[in-house]
């Protein structure tokens, strides 16, 4: 595969040295004019499309709106619904080989294509209904229209095949497993425990806070407090940081905090969205009964942000906890069964068969055999990747498979016309979501989906021994009894996949949440009383004011500074603001040491293999780190290998000496030269191939990023590989219920998916430079910015 797309690749570029830019453009054209037969419908569809090339799709039904939604997403995103097909089903090692058997074998392992299909036959008319329309018209462009498919299938020798019902809820239990985020913790949490028993570990394990509500939180002694010896060669610690992985702010105002006098709504969902064009398709839907505009997932009906001419909704991960590990005893008399106390039960096996792009095969692949032991409450994962020191394992139970409801609940909330509409959506959706939702009569509210369970025992935040044939949980939270929030006295609400439950929230809902740093600086913004406008909220997703430096660097930048080889750098540390733009060198100081910092305070307790896996999760230390240093914790800056006492200062400084080599070796000696951009940097890679060089030529380039992991504005590199940015806002959108004309939004990208399409990266330069780009709501706007329409006729026409 990557042979063939290397060869294709100096093909293109030798086509666009001799100007064949024209043809390639001609080769992977489709129509946007005139007419176009869809037998599937039942009347017309205009498809009219702005200077962005965004489909407006014109319908006289909701089935035929979501028919041509089918047929226009295929259009545009064909490539990319047929590579979410491979990767969602755990196929990927069918088109790259090796580097994808990993991940595959995890899907499987954890059942998310089993468990997708099972669901699908479990949904009842209603819950079909919305897929099964959307299937037709996107079925219907894959088999009728493959003159028009995309040059990139074409050059990877792929063709695209119909989907079906199954595939689209495989595709809904791989983004619900992609949100599932909390087992990495888990398995770190342990490996602490391992080495420093459970006392000492409580010391550094995941301090989580709501600003909010700052009470003590009541914590759950751990319940494996006995050695394990666990060891990941599998990649399970990586579940927990998948390019599907959901972060966000979201927030709302009430009418009274807004200019206009109507609620508002701003949503940016941080995601790995460096493939051109993004995650999310944009588009509009109206039927005689329906306006709705914003972003839907590729491959999914109806939309998963936007607004509606009732309502207007955002998203983020709330973090629910719902995946738990349960140690489980081997019957000693019979390898082929388990203990629960004193009851011997048989394993449940299944087998998976996953086929791998090998070039060394007669045929291009071979295959490979998974056979998955499953206990009473899941699938066995330590055999797959995982060593115990005494030959106990480990099970993992996942929650949503376990509540499998008639409909999924994510389809219809767009079609919701009130917060209590919305609420009932929200309630059958599995996934563990925050949404932010706001309506025309001027209610605001923040509302929990997912499948969290009800804990017997412990918190989840370890895994726990089963001793005994009872369930360890009691059911699921109920929707009423998830957190949540509406019309609060204060007028606003938001999140920033923070803890948002209260001290005395009744349930184990979760030990794994986002630092509170971004939802403290929402707080600086959005407190009072003071009216906003639609460019104010525009304004604030693009905010860099970082919280913890501003609590940090002081105390940073005065121990750097009783040394001479350390004070330039607190200088540039007492000059700053706290605020991470790339044209200042203090972010980078800011990054570099703190980083230094944490590995010389925990690797002498830990480890070098240890701190690295546990520094790759940031929430599971940054908060307690930053505590730690303003509160004291002298017992962990202390190096223990050495006969002296450190202290927290010096630890510092010694993390300066180390950064500064660091900094000196990438930005030169002089560090008024020195710019966090030119460090801090992301690339836009083409669709077609990854990588810098590729970028350049096919993608959008490399840039330098403002903000960092702990400002709104959303800039995430992953601790080993400082400081290439992962995690960015893949949208940022804004509605004000009161404009008749427009919501505000902006794509890292474009609408379109193929490669030689300008459309395919023509919002990029709009989403680095802040401008507010306008997608259209009322007919008048739609009509005024059309620059195409297609006409979808039904067979008979």
């Amino acid at each position: 595969m990557i042979k063939r797309v290397l060869v294709s690749l100096v093909l293109l570029l030798l086509l666009l040295a001799v100007g064949g830019g024209w043809y390639l453009r001609r080769a992977d054209d489709y129509r946007a004019d005139g007419e176009l037969e869809l037998a599937v419908l039942d009347a017309p569809v205009r498809v009219l499309r702005d200077e962005q090339g965004i489909p407006y799709i014109y319908a006289d039904s909701l089935a035929d709106a979501l028919r041509a939604q089918g047929f226009i997403t295929a259009q545009d995103r064909l490539f990319q619904i047929e590579l979410s097909r491979y990767v969602s089903q755990g196929r990927l090692a069918e088109l790259i080989g090796e580097r994808a058997l990993a991940s595959d074998r995890r899907l499987r392992i954890a059942g998310v294509p089993m468990h997708g299909r099972r669901h699908a036959a479990l949904l009842d008319a209603e819950g079909r209904w919305i897929f099964e329309r959307y299937l037709e018209g996107l079925n219907a462009y894959i088999r009728e229209h493959r003159d028009e498919h995309p040059v990139d299938l074409r050059l990877l020798g792929l063709e695209a095949q119909p989907w079906t019902l199954e595939d689209m809820l495989i595709l809904q239990y791989f983004l619900m497993w992609s949100s599932s985020q909390n087992l990495g913790s888990e398995l770190v949490s342990q490996a602490i425990v391992d080495r420093l028993g459970p006392e000492r570990a409580g010391e550094i394990m995941q301090l989580t806070v709501n600003p909010d509500d700052e009470r003590p939180v009541a914590t759950v002694p751990p319940l494996a407090s006995a050695r394990l010896g666990l060891r990941d060669t599998g990649g399970w610690e990586q579940v927990g940081a998948r390019p599907a992985a959901l972060g966000s702010n979201s927030w709302a105002v009430a009418p009274w905090r807004s200019t206009s006098g109507a609620a508002m709504l701003a949503s940016d969902p941080h995601v790995d969205s460096r493939t051109l064009p993004g995650i999310w398709h944009p588009l509009g839907l109206i039927t005689p009964e329906l306006r709705a505009v914003g972003v839907a997932g590729t491959g999914v009906p109806g939309l998963a942000i936007g607004r509606s001419d009732h309502i207007a909704f955002g998203v983020t991960n709330s973090y629910g906890d719902v995946i738990d590990l349960f140690i489980e005893t081997v019957d000693p008399q019979d390898p082929g069964r388990y203990l629960e106390g004193g009851r011997s039960l048989p394993f449940e096996w299944r087998e998976e068969t996953l086929r791998v792009r090998d070039r060394s095969a007669p045929s291009g692949y071979r295959e490979e055999r998974l056979r998955i032991r499953s206990t009473r409450r899941g699938p066995v994962i330590s055999d797959h990747g995982m060593t115990l020191d005494d030959g106990r394992v480990i099970s993992m139970r996942w929650s949503p498979p376990e509540d499998m409801r008639p409909r999924v609940g994510v389809d219809r909330l767009w079609l919701a016309k009130s917060i209590d509409e919305a609420a009932a959506a929200i309630a059958d959706i599995a996934a563990p979501y925050n949404y932010t939702v706001v309506d025309t009569a001027g209610n605001i509210a923040h509302v929990t989906a997912g499948r969290v369970p009800v804990r017997r025992r412990g918190d989840g935040a370890l895994p726990q021994p089963v001793r005994d044939g009872s369930d360890a949980w009691a059911g699921m939270i109920p929707a009423a009894e998830m957190p949540g929030q509406r019309n609060p006295q204060r007028g606003w609400v938001g999140n920033a996949n923070h803890r948002t439950l209260p001290a005395d929230y009744p349930y184990a809902y979760s030990t794994y949440f986002a630092a509170s740093w971004r939802y403290r600086r929402m707080r600086e913004l959005l407190d009072g009383d003071r009216r906003l406008s639609a460019a104010d909220h525009w304004r604030f997703q693009r905010d860099v004011k970082n919280l913890l430096a501003a609590r940090v660097a002081p105390v940073m930048a005065a121990a750097l500074a009783a040394d001479e080889e350390t004070a330039g750098l607190a200088r540039l540390l007492q000059d700053w603001n706290y605020e991470d733009h790339a044209n200042l060198a203090a972010p980078a100081v800011f990054q570099a040491v703190f980083r230094r910092f944490a590995r010389l305070t925990f690797e002498d307790d830990l480890g070098p293999e240890l701190t690295q896996r546990m520094l790759k999760i940031y929430y599971y230390w940054q908060e307690r780190l930053a505590r730690m240093v303003l509160d004291g914790a002298p017992q962990w800056f202390d190096d223990r290998r050495s006969e002296r006492v450190e202290t927290r200062d010096e630890l510092f400084r010694e993390a300066g000496r180390l950064a500064r080599v660091e900094l000196e070796a990438q930005l030169g000696r002089d560090p008024r030269d020195w710019r966090w951009g030119d460090l801090h940097r992301v690339t836009f890679a083409s669709p077609l191939l990854p990588g810098e060089r590729a970028a350049a030529l096919l993608g959008g380039g490399t840039r330098p990023m403002p903000g960092s992991g702990e400002t709104l504005n959303r800039a995430i590199y992953p601790f080993d590989a400082p400081y290439r940015v992962k995690i960015i806002a893949s949208l940022r959108f804004v509605a004000d219920l009161a404009d008749p004309d427009r919501v505000y939004a902006v794509l890292p990208g474009g609408a379109s998916g193929r490669q030689f399409d300008p459309h395919l990266k023509d919002q990029l330069d709009a989403w680095f430079d802040g401008e507010m780009r306008a997608w259209w709501f009322s007919d008048r706007a739609i009509a005024e910015h059309a620059v195409s329409e297609l006409r979808l006729l039904p067979a008979a026409q």
